[in-house]
């Protein structure tokens, strides 16, 4: 195995002015559209939550005419140039006298507990090592992985004694108070219980997903479509939570044929059908409650097969359901007496 290639020689690297600022990394939570098909009739609870949990988060975010040699990194302080290139194409090494952390300004920080949570999480850049950019950016991640902090910049001193690093770090806000918005069925003890412990305390992310996580958890152990969809820290310390949640939107009731699969018309009455539901326009979608739904309907004796098929009511996020029918062949057999008048053939009414 060929030696490591020796340290780059101070001539060979360049301090830039500007610094990108490593975004704060607070989990996304995109909602995307509904699964097409979650049928009930012939399968158990358990694989239907199973579903849910797979397919929930699926459901519901210039020329330079006097080129230079390009660093190998251009996002930190710290740029290695090889002005030639390497047989080996290794990267160039430089060494590293002394690291630091500091706060954003690059001054001493006040909470020696935040900085010894910063330095614990640098694992690569050490005093007196010959490091890559590379592994410099890996700290920078490490850093900012901890949950701590909004931004880490390496900023790159040449000083007597060589090259000084230094972390520059941005601690998250305290938190001091949460706004949620979309949360019409999530219990607000729920909420407060999960947020409790962490008044006047810096905002962990880390933590933040797993709280995040249990609040997709509740919903998703009760059978409701519904999600946190965004999240974000506003100044003050206040922590803004959105939740979506999948509003049923309108309920159609359709007839196949048992043999084609094909839409038919049925000799059921679509009131006798929409009068046994208990999913209602405007509640939250239930699965335990469309699958109650579906064996009300089953226990009638008139259907040989039901399933509830969700989709996206356009760009809301709201749902809209198709039951399927499969009428058992009956000799004519026709129910709907004493239906009420305030339901009618299609998509349910206000």
């Amino acid at each position: 195995m060929s030696p490591p290639p020796p340290p780059a020689p101070n001539s060979e690297v360049q301090f830039i002015s500007s610094s990108i600022k490593i975004p704060q990394t607070l989990p996304s939570y995109s909602p995307s559209p509904f699964p097409l098909l979650l049928p009930f009739a012939r399968h158990d609870l358990s694989s239907h939550l199973n579903n849910l949990k797979n397919s929930l988060l699926k459901f519901l975010k210039s020329h330079n005419p006097n080129p230079r040699p390009r660093p190998l990194l251009c996002s930190s302080s710290l740029s290695v140039v090889s002005p030639r290139k390497r047989e080996d194409d290794d990267e160039e090494r430089v060494l590293i006298s002394e690291v630091l952390i500091r706060n954003k300004d690059g001054e001493e920080m006040e909470r020696k507990d935040l900085e010894e949570v910063a330095a614990a999480a640098i694992r690569s850049c050490r005093p007196n090592s010959a490091l890559t950019v590379r592994e410099v950016q890996e700290d920078v991640h490490r850093i900012v992985d901890s949950g701590l902090f909004s931004s880490c910049m390496p900023v790159a001193v040449d000083t007597r004694d060589g090259i000084r690093l230094v972390f520059q770090v941005e601690p998250n806000q305290e938190f001091q108070g949460l706004v949620c918005e979309g949360a019409n069925v999530l219990p607000a003890k729920f909420l407060e219980d999960k947020f409790r412990d962490g008044y006047g305390k810096i905002v962990n992310i880390r933590h933040l997903d797993e709280v995040i996580k249990s609040i997709n958890g509740w919903y998703t152990e009760r059978g409701l479509f519904g999600l946190v969809s965004d999240i974000e820290i506003l100044s003050g310390g206040i922590l803004r939570l959105q939740v979506a949640e999948a509003e049923v939107n309108n309920i159609t009731v359709r007839f196949l044929d048992r043999k084609t699969g094909e839409p038919t018309t049925g000799k059921t009455r679509p009131e006798t059908i929409l009068r046994q539901l208990t999913t209602k326009k405007g509640q939250v979608y239930s699965l335990l409650q469309g699958k109650r739904d579906v064996e009300t309907i089953l226990t009638m004796g008139i259907m040989e097969d039901v399933t509830i098929i969700p989709q996206p009511a356009g760009d809301t996020r709201k749902v809209d359901l198709v039951m399927n029918l499969v009428e058992r062949p009956s000799g004519g057999f026709s129910a709907g007496g004493g239906i009420s008048s305030g339901i009618t053939n299609g998509p349910l009414s206000d």
